[in-house]
């Protein structure tokens, strides 16, 4: 089958930064760091859609499939994807793709490097999986593709509340990074069945969980996004992740959430009003306060205020 085959039924091929302006779809992209971008694809069901890409440079990536039935074709492969699908990719500057898009529509989180940042996320004894890392080797010479360990439940679950996250302002990228790394995380455990987080927690990790311990009660107002904490604190961001919640049993962004409403409690009892609270806590929208609060703690903010008085 050609490129021709692929593309005979669908429109011609658009360039791929047009969805950005339609309904019923959107395309939302994240940097991460200097060099990692988060990129949250999302298409209604419809007629399929034919799209084409041109790599401004060298790149590396990641693409979880939430929904499958799309085909990707590049200079140098091709291949479709199936739901619960993880794909990573290389490509060189220049090299073009087209892709397919089908009727049942398309839901994919992609996490994107430049070479250098790739092999640095994936330091200190954090091992990519062997098909990821051979074509990683050879990023500048050509297109390389690898399908690598399939979504589990609990990835799928993280990768679709990524679309539907209730949060806003800063709460919303924390939360955005958590589950990328996350997802990430769950490539290279595969590896291992797991097996790293039932060894005794190093000295050094847990000096690392709690130096950001501290410098996230410092900045409950505007907390550091996880690169910002990781290079505070002096490692990259999986070691910090891991060292974090084997040191203390939760997440980053779950600390962040409960330490925010714990401090939101303590003003609210206080007699301070609910939307002072909020911004106190680092929320600029009082609704989205009262949302996280609930989840938190099983009652509204009002609520708080009025057993104070």
């Amino acid at each position: 089958m050609t490129v021709g085959d692929l593309h005979s039924h669908a429109a011609p091929p658009e360039d791929w930064e047009a969805p950005r302006q339609k309904a019923g779809q959107s395309v939302e992209t994240l940097e991460l760091r200097s060099g990692a971008t988060l990129i949250l694809s999302r298409f209604s069901p419809g007629a399929p859609r034919s799209f084409r890409f041109t790599e401004p440079e060298d790149t590396f990536g990641f693409g979880f499939h939430l929904r499958g039935g799309a085909t990707f074709e590049t200079e140098d492969c091709r291949f479709v994807t199936r739901a619960l699908d993880v794909w990573t990719c290389a490509a060189p500057r220049g090299s073009t793709s087209q892709f397919l898009l089908p009727l049942e529509g398309f839901r994919t989180v992609s996490i994107r490097f430049e070479p250098h940042i790739a092999e640095g996320f994936f330091a200190d004894g954090l091992a990519l999986p062997k098909g990821a890392r051979d074509i990683l080797k050879r990023v500048g010479e050509a297109t390389g593709i690898a399908r690598l360990a399939p979504l589990t439940a609990a990835a799928t679950t993280k990768a679709e509340t990524m679309f539907t996250t209730p949060y806003g302002d800063a709460a919303r990228r924390l939360y955005l990074e958590s589950c990328a790394f996350d997802l990430l995380a769950g490539q290279v455990a595969s590896l291992s069945g797991g097996a790293g987080d039932r060894r005794r927690i190093p000295p050094r990790h847990r000096a690392i969980a709690f130096a950001a311990r501290d410098h996230l009660d410092s900045r409950l107002q505007n907390p550091p996004t996880i690169a910002e904490l990781s290079r505070t604190v002096g490692t990259n961001e999986f070691t910090l992740k891991r060292a974090f919640k084997a040191t203390l049993g939760t997440t980053i962004f779950a600390y962040v959430s409960r330490r925010r409403m714990a401090h939101a409690t303590s003003l609210l009892q206080q007699g301070m009003t609910v939307s002072l609270a909020a911004r106190e806590v680092g929320y600029g929208c009082v609704r989205s306060f009262s949302a996280a609060f609930r989840r938190q703690t099983g009652c509204p903010p009002s609520a708080i205020r009025r057993a104070g008085h």
